[in-house]
């Protein structure tokens, strides 16, 4: 893969990476068998950037826990964001996109200094896809076979608890011998990918709703914001209503229509996600932090923490003490 950094317009383009932070981005392709290749990421971006490459044929998997991703494949441009920004978002949640390639586009990715991202990408030939197929003597389900012959044609998915735990443990793997850590990877990895196509066996994916009025949106952006501060951690479903200027039907409607979450859900992730923080970053007391959390008792908030980014609270900690 080729990288192109961002230039003032008249600049000369196809220039060498100013930084190799850059350049790192495709040394952590790794390939885990002949057709399945594997890109996970876990870092700030270092420069404003737009890198280049060639996407080879294949089912693509984007899969984001936290942060927000500008790529597209070819004229077919995805934005994810768990965060605010991005026309695809899931506020507070992993998320996850399929784009099918059927033959060579140009691959683009958009970097902002500052940026995070972390996020698994799969790309599965479709010659891996039918050796498996034709090995499990069945049919090939048609949504699959469907999503697998449009060219750049596009599935969301919505990860389950299971799934955003596998791809944890993917980026954030238990301390052990490198060679027992690539095989804990490997398997968490198929587990996904069974995952991810898993909803693909029951029939013909449901058409996307409609975009949302540019008005709402602008609305639902501003309350995320407001609920994912700590000004918002008491408010009870109708004094968020109010200040949203909607009934609570409404309110729960349109919030899960534009991100996939109650606004409770929503609220707890975000909780969660500062007490994380607060570990990883301060240090903070597990008592603290599950008070943070809002939750009374330091067993159910390590529970909680556990089922959502499979890790305790005191591996979290730990990171606080490097």
């Amino acid at each position: 893969m080729t990288f192109s950094p961002s230039q003032p317009s008249g600049a000369a383009s196809g220039a060498a990476p100013s930084h190799p932070g850059l350049a790192a981005h495709a040394a952590r392709v790794r390939v885990l068998q002949p057709g399945l290749r594997v890109h996970a990421d876990d870092a700030v971006d270092p420069v404003d950037a737009t890198a280049h490459g060639q996407c080879a044929p294949g089912l693509h998997l984007v899969f984001l826990l936290e942060g927000g991703l500008d790529v597209a494949y070819g004229e077919r441009r995805v934005l994810l964001a768990t965060g605010a920004g991005g026309e695809r978002e899931r506020a507070g949640q992993a998320c996850c996109v399929m784009v099918n390639v059927t033959e060579p586009e140009r691959f683009t990715r958009r970097t902002r200094h500052g940026g995070y991202a972390r996020r698994l990408s799969l790309c599965v030939s479709h010659d891996w896809l039918l050796q498996l197929q034709a090995a499990s003597g069945t049919r090939m389900p048609s949504a699959l076979e469907s999503l697998m012959t449009g060219h750049l044609a596009m599935r969301s998915w919505q990860p389950s608890a299971r799934a955003i735990a596998l791809a944890e443990r993917v980026l954030r793997p238990p301390a052990c011998a490198p060679m027992l850590e690539l095989l804990h990877q490997d398997s968490r990895l198929l587990d996904l990918l069974a995952e991810a196509l898993a909803p693909l066996q029951a029939g013909e994916p449901a058409p996307e709703a409609p975009a949302l009025n540019a008005a709402l949106a602008r609305r639902l952006r501003d309350l995320r914001e407001f609920l994912g501060s700590a000004a918002a951690d008491e408010l009870s479903l109708d004094d968020i209503a109010r200040h949203a200027g909607m009934n609570v039907n409404a309110l729960q409607a349109h919030f899960r229509r534009a991100y996939g979450s109650t606004v409770f859900g929503f609220v707890r992730e975000s909780r969660l996600q500062r007490a994380r923080a607060a570990l990883e970053r301060d240090g903070i007391s597990i008592k603290r932090a599950a008070a943070l959390a809002g939750y009374g008792s330091p067993a159910n908030f390590a529970t909680a923490f556990g089922r959502r980014f499979g890790i305790t609270p005191k591996d979290a900690r730990h990171a606080a003490q490097r």
